[in-house]
């Protein structure tokens, strides 16, 4: 059941993406979009299978597939930091009264803070390149991804943790077998949602001053006015993520192997 599920699903994907390529095709094709600025399927795919697929000059020459590998790289490797750090200092604000009152506040205040103005300060720590994209990425959801989880947190029932004391979990066992299960749905659609937030980050570096990778490619490729290159920049970002959110959703069903048999009982 649970294959024909994600065939359907599937189906439909497919299905959505070959009706948006056949109207892009028919508007190119009757002249109601320009070809040379969005270049139909029928541009993309021949040059996407025989086309020079680089952009850049010298040194800073950059591939479509070179760029695939530095992008994930980097959101792979600021993405855990960023979740590992954001879980530790949110156990510590609710675990702790002080930090509460004197961190919290802090973390509330850098939520906000929009990518793009973490890279100055990324690239003068960093320098130019991967370093950069990484640190702007941990900047990005550190703060955003360490309140939610407070928030989650703090929505555990207080009658779980009654419970649990009662059945003598105290302290770190506590957390461990009452308060992190509890938290877990809410904790892993908070990581799935930050995921997109170090996605945008990790290209907006790279199309701000990092020479490298997908957002680098884009600016490039429009730089020489070589459209066909955006689009096919633009539609690998899109898939990517999508793809990646999948693999999210997956590892959540896998962890939180519960829900699934609860909803099925219900």
């Amino acid at each position: 059941m649970k294959f024909v599920s994600h065939c359907k699903s599937w189906a439909w994907f497919a299905l959505a993406w070959l009706i948006l390529g056949a109207i892009w095709e028919i508007g190119a094709t009757r002249g109601w979009l320009n070809r040379r600025v969005l270049p139909p399927p029928s541009d993309l795919l021949p040059y996407l299978v025989t086309g020079n697929l680089t952009a850049g000059i010298g040194e800073g020459q950059t591939t479509l597939g070179g760029a695939i590998v530095d992008t994930l790289w980097r959101v792979s490797v600021g993405f855990l930091i960023g979740l590992i750090g954001s879980l530790v200092s949110a156990v510590l604000i609710v675990t702790v009264r002080p930090a509460r009152l004197l961190f919290f506040p802090i973390i509330q205040t850098v939520a906000p803070i929009a990518p793009v103005a973490w890279i100055p300060l990324a690239i003068s720590v960093a320098g130019i390149g991967s370093g950069a994209a990484v640190l702007i990425v941990v900047l990005t959801i550190f703060g955003s991804v360490t309140a939610s989880a407070v928030a989650a947190f703090d929505a555990v029932p207080h009658e779980y943790i009654t419970v649990g004391r009662l059945l003598g979990a105290r302290g770190p066992r506590l957390l461990r077998r009452v308060i992190l299960p509890a938290a877990a749905p809410r904790l892993m659609t908070v990581a799935r949602m930050s995921f997109f937030g170090a996605w945008m980050a990790v290209l907006a570096g790279e199309m701000a001053g990092i020479n490298s990778g997908l957002g680098a490619l884009i600016m490039f490729g429009q730089q020489q006015f070589n459209m066909r290159l955006v689009m096919i920049g633009i539609v690998t970002i899109g898939l990517l993520g999508f793809l990646v959110d999948r693999l999210l959703l997956a590892f959540q069903k896998q962890l939180l192997w519960w829900e699934d048999r609860t909803k099925r009982q219900v």
